[in-house]
């Protein structure tokens, strides 16, 4: 049933790649280098959007040009149609990307665990069962997910959880905003989301069942490079997170009441998004940002990347499980030198 959904999902990928692209070149100044970041609307762009609002970008010569898609999966398939030359995106992606030789993954954006999650309805039996009473509940039933992203992930690790395998539940491949107006119209039994789509999904009285880090994952949003492009223009990849860690230091010492409206404007603007300053808020508290002393951890060690590797793991464990990885191709993974901190400035604080 599942394969049978997957080959039946209609995937409009002109008119999504075209629905948000913020051009910062235009303040940036004429002598500015382009660069193209490939994006979603959330979280872990915002230190780019931010580094703009600053001019950072200009300061280190280059004009940031940001192109918002709705999903990482949607991104990394077509990154040679949308010519982009670094993107942030979730692990789950990504790792395909790295699979296939294509890009570096040279920054942390955020750890985005406790913003993605498992919905039901308020009256679902799901909030009142234990776990074999879940696993009874939901064998049979019908779940909406974007396949091959972080979401999939936590849906995985919540069945398995409940003793079940895929197999054991109907997966519709749905993009959030879709899958979440399906829902509220009253198909499915659950829905996986991630912020900021979650939050309409409270707003409409839904309720959470269970969030990534309930499902004791880790779940990193990366920074990832094409690969020619960062080999052939290492400066322009550092001037990038000269800027965006430029940015996480100024975000993570902002107050609330100054975070809070200059987080809201940001989804406004690039991914035409409402949220309150209360959701605002909890988005910030839902996200851990990487300042450049933690990235140097993360992406260093006596191999590169060992730490960050340490978290990838359950990546490619989840990849292997949905067939999207073999046995070979996962233990190529583990060997590939993808991971690298050589593009991080050396004096970012």
């Amino acid at each position: 049933m599942n394969r049978l959904i997957r080959a039946m999902r209609a995937i409009r990928v002109l008119a999504l790649c075209g629905l948000f692209v913020w051009a910062f070149a235009d303040t940036a100044g004429a002598a500015a280098t382009a660069v193209r970041l490939a994006c979603l609307g959330e979280f872990e762009s915002f230190p780019a959007w931010y580094a703009h609002e600053r001019q950072w970008d200009a300061a280190e010569g280059i004009a940031v040009e940001l192109k918002v898609l709705p999903t990482g999966r949607l991104l990394v398939d077509n990154m040679r149609a949308l010519d982009w030359n670094l993107a942030a995106c979730g692990g789950v992606p990504a790792m395909l990307a790295m699979l296939r030789k294509d890009v570096y993954a040279v920054g942390v954006g955020t750890d985005e665990a406790a913003a993605n999650g498992i919905y039901a309805r308020p009256g679902s039996p799901l909030f009142t069962a234990d776990k074999a009473e879940a696993g009874r509940l939901m064998r049979g039933g019908m779940i909406l997910c974007p396949l091959g992203t972080s979401a999939h992930q936590i849906l995985l690790a919540w069945l398995e959880g409940l003793g079940l395998r895929e197999d054991d539940v109907v997966i519709v491949d749905t993009k959030p905003e879709e899958a979440l107006a399906a829902f509220l119209g009253g198909m499915g039994d659950a829905v996986a989301l991630w912020s900021p789509a979650a939050y309409e999904a409270r707003r409409r009285g839904l309720r959470e069942v269970a969030n990534g880090k309930d499902c004791g994952l880790v779940q990193p949003t990366l920074i990832i490079a094409e690969r020619r492009y960062a080999d052939g223009h290492p400066q322009e990849v550092t001037a990038f997170l000269r800027g965006y860690l430029q940015a996480v230091a100024a975000l993570e010492s902002m107050p609330d009441r100054e975070f809070a409206p200059l987080y809201r404007r940001f989804l406004k603007e690039t991914a035409g998004r409402e949220i309150s300053v209360e959701e605002a808020l909890a988005e910030r508290a839902g996200h851990t940002l990487f300042t450049a002393e933690r990235q140097r951890v993360l992406l260093g060690g006596e191999r590169d990347g060992e730490a960050l590797r340490g978290w990838l793991r359950n990546v490619i464990a989840f990849h292997q499980k949905t067939g999207a990885l073999s046995s070979r191709e996962a233990g190529e993974l583990e060997r590939l030198p993808l991971v690298t901190p050589r593009f991080l400035p050396s004096g970012t604080e």
